[in-house]
């Protein structure tokens, strides 16, 4: 009974601070904002609207050419001057204080609002226009409810340094132009690295040592080095080489911009180094399904009079697949990761995109929203990994599966033992 109680008062307390949030964000007021057209950015002509949010604990505000707060490039002043808004009083805060002019002389053009030469001490108004140098700025109040929160959150020195909503929205559609780019490389990758996993793992249970050594030296070259040194010496070694040269020559288009930007010879390249590194760890993990299938079950097999190569296609896989079915799809999740690497080299990938964002805004936060586009893919098929190991554990009447007992290689793939 007492337990019933307290969950009841548990939940009535989060329905009052829940409705009290709510009523809080849609009458909230945000901090002031300064409204201007700036030239676009590199590479793109024209102008584009931009918006300077005053943060509340700001008493002083600067427009000009440089190193201030508002900066109109176009804008024609005396070098060093500026136009000054002072809150009045300081420190009085959002609601409790009013934005005033300081400075008014910016020759050779004075500053005027609403068309009239403005004075010091002038005060401002929503909606007034200010003609700093020949270019307008206008300023107005808070806006109010969910977009005054966003102003705020944008206020805010540390949040719109890593989260900034304007900041995210410019670098969206530039990222999202990327994404597919991520997402060709490691499906197409991975589905090389299965085939070739399997191959491997079939030359490391070999009888004969032709097979089993150089196999064991493919898989521990690859496992003992960073895939980010391999990626380099494919993108810049693999381009030196004759035959690649031969190949270039015979079809110059591969230099042509493929599907979503990146060339043909990015694409070739990074199929290769990352199907490559994959199949070396899919290896292990064929490797350790299969031997993970009791011994009874091939001699049962070659008891019905299969072949060898009958028992493994049609016994030992299809029990081997399911079991390791888990762990290929954290392969995979790690496999997609791994893409990002790739702006390293050139490669318009998530990062790369996101990177150039973060260069051109001096902002972080194209990084966070990178970040998100990477959790689209693995939140979901980490769930489901986990699902299929529960399952797995269930039906092997608690085993643990192939995926759980394995031991970290490195940082960033796990194989089963």
């Amino acid at each position: 009974m007492r337990r019933k109680l307290l969950g009841t008062i548990i939940r009535i307390a989060y329905a009052v601070l829940l409705v009290a949030g709510t009523v809080a964000l849609l009458t909230m007021t945000g901090p002031e904002r300064l409204l201007y057209e700036r030239p676009a950015e590199r590479g793109k002509s024209g102008m584009v609207s931009d918006v300077y949010v005053v943060p509340p604990t700001l008493d002083t505000v600067s427009i000009g050419k440089q190193n201030a707060n508002v900066v109109l490039p176009h804008a024609v002043l005396a070098p060093g001057s500026a136009v000054l808004l002072r809150r009045e009083p300081p420190g009085g805060g959002l609601g409790k204080s009013a934005w005033v002019v300081q400075s008014a002389e910016t020759s050779p053009s004075p500053l005027l609002v609403n068309g009239v030469r403005a004075s010091s001490g002038l005060p401002l108004a929503d909606g007034d226009v200010l003609t700093v140098g020949g270019v307008e700025v206008t300023f107005t109040s808070g806006r109010r409810g969910i977009l005054g929160a966003l102003d705020w959150w944008e206020a805010g020195k540390v949040s719109h340094l890593f989260a900034s909503p304007k900041v995210i929205s410019q670098a969206f559609p530039i990222v999202l132009a990327a994404f597919p780019v991520s997402l060709l490389c490691v499906l197409v990758a991975y589905g090389l690295a299965i085939p070739g996993g399997l191959a491997l793992a079939f030359m490391k249970m070999a009888r004969s040592r032709w097979f089993r050594f150089p196999a064991t030296a493919y898989v521990d070259f690859i496992r003992g080095t960073p895939l980010f040194l391999q990626i380099l010496i494919v993108f810049f070694g693999l381009p030196l080489l004759p035959p690649w040269k031969a190949l270039v020559d015979a079809f110059p288009a591969m230099n042509n911009p493929g599907p979503f930007g990146p060339t043909y010879s990015l694409y070739l390249r990074a199929f290769v180094v990352l199907s490559f590194n994959s199949a070396a760890y899919m290896a292990e993990i064929f490797r350790a399904g299969i031997q993970s299938i009791h011994k009874g079950q091939m001699e049962a097999a070659r008891s019905l009079g299969m072949t060898t190569a009958q028992a493994m296609t049609f016994v030992i896989i299809p029990q081997t697949v399911r079991r390791i079915l888990p762990t290929m799809m954290s392969e995979f999740i790690l496999l997609f990761k791994d893409t990002s690497l790739f702006a390293a080299v050139g490669m318009g990938e998530i990062v790369m995109k996101a990177r150039e964002v973060a260069a051109s805004s001096y902002n972080v936060s194209p990084y966070l929203l990178a970040a998100a586009f990477y959790l689209v893919i693995t939140i979901p098929l980490g769930r489901l990994v986990q699902q299929l190991e529960n399952r797995l554990a269930k039906s092997e009447g608690g085993a643990i599966s192939v995926s759980e007992a394995r031991p970290t290689v490195d940082s960033e793939h796990a194989v089963a033992v």
